[in-house]
């Protein structure tokens, strides 16, 4: 009984040894105290809401320029990424990845091939040729398809709107240790009736040394362009045609084998009509075509294994969205369908021939 008397009574006596400093400096305003902590910078991507996210993915970040999606979405509070290797991770939301977490880009969904997750949808993004990103934590929005259990995440670009005829460039280039290069240009022309955009990237590094001298596979190269044209009759109507390609490869430490290519094309249409008078306050509709052509093997970035293998995998996705937007006073109301169709198919070989 006497020991956890004592103990008891040692408690109390710190408790009174501390309060005194701190009770004079909130007694005192003008007081300073050699041990008072300094400020702490936090750098991330503030909130705009508890539960959306909005963020410009041409902002500068640290260290360096995201990669590919997975890589800038984990600098977000509440998402953390599996490595596959220096690229192409697959993002985690609260715990929840793979089909919970719905990845559109201008507003359709691209779908991996690979059954493992080697090519995530994000490894076919680059965020720095985006002008906005959303993050839709939870199921509340069905806007954007079903199976969003996890959260959306929606890559745009805005289109263009020229005054007269005029044209901007935007242009960067990056280079670091380990062969880390990265270039990206974003070009637009046009006037009031109309504009032309191109945006494209390329990104590359090498494996890294560990700490015992050796080298970890974690090399990537990859290339990304984009091509949209738009018709602006008005302020108020938009349509636009978008055509994009892309491709790459990444080594893999932790996998049997490597990503040797990442091939996409990409096909939207999208229209907006805003303005129209009485309670319809505006009506959008997408049309999205997306490809994705992944080769899998053990030996065409790596030291060929006395059993070759190679699959590829592809994926085609067809997608259409109408929605519809309603006001009065102080309601609103969205009503739309989407619709979506996609093909998956698989080819793979093993021997000499592989």
């Amino acid at each position: 009984m006497s020991r956890y008397t004592a103990a008891s009574s040692t408690s109390i006596l710190l408790c009174g040894a501390l309060l005194p400093p701190f009770a004079q400096a909130l007694g005192n305003p003008h007081h300073t105290d050699e041990h008072m902590l300094h400020p702490t910078v936090i750098t991330a991507v503030a909130p705009s809401s508890p539960l959306t996210v909005e963020a410009d993915p041409k902002a500068p970040r640290q260290p360096v320029p995201a990669s590919d999606g997975a890589d800038y979405l984990k600098t977000i509070p509440g998402f953390a990424a599996i490595r596959n290797g220096g690229s192409n991770g697959d993002p985690v939301l609260r715990g929840l990845f793979g089909s919970r977490l719905n990845i559109l880009t201008n507003g359709g969904q691209i779908l991996g091939a690979c059954p493992g997750r080697m090519d995530a949808p994000t490894s076919y993004i680059s965020p720095q040729t985006y002008d906005r990103l959303t993050v839709i934590k939870g199921p509340q929005s069905v806007q954007w398809g079903p199976g969003a259990s996890a959260g959306t995440v929606l890559f745009e670009r805005e289109p263009e709107r020229f005054g007269t005829l005029g044209s901007r460039v935007q242009a960067s280039v990056l280079a670091g240790s380990r062969g880390r290069l990265d270039k990206t240009l974003d070009a637009a022309a046009g006037g009031a009736r109309g504009y032309l955009r191109f945006t494209g990237n390329t990104s590359q590094s090498d494996d890294y040394r560990a700490g015992h001298g050796g080298h970890v596979p974690s090399r990537w190269y990859k290339w990304n362009g984009e091509v949209a044209a738009g018709f602006t009759p008005d302020t108020d109507t938009l349509l636009a045609l978008t055509v994009g390609k892309g491709d790459g490869l990444a080594r893999y430490a932790g996998r049997g084998m490597d990503g040797a290519q990442f091939r996409r094309e990409t096909l939207g249409l999208r229209f907006e009509r805003y303005n129209l008078g009485g309670a319809l306050a505006a009506v959008e509709a997408r049309l999205y075509y997306n490809y994705a052509d992944h080769l899998m093997d053990n030996y065409s970035l790596r030291r060929p294994p006395a059993m070759a293998m190679a699959s590829n995998p592809d994926r085609r996705t067809l997608g259409a969205r109408l929605k519809a937007t309603w006001q009065w006073s102080d309601w609103e109301l969205v009503s739309g369908l989407d619709a979506q169709a996609n093909e998956h198919r698989k080819r793979s070989a093993m021997g000499e021939g592989a």
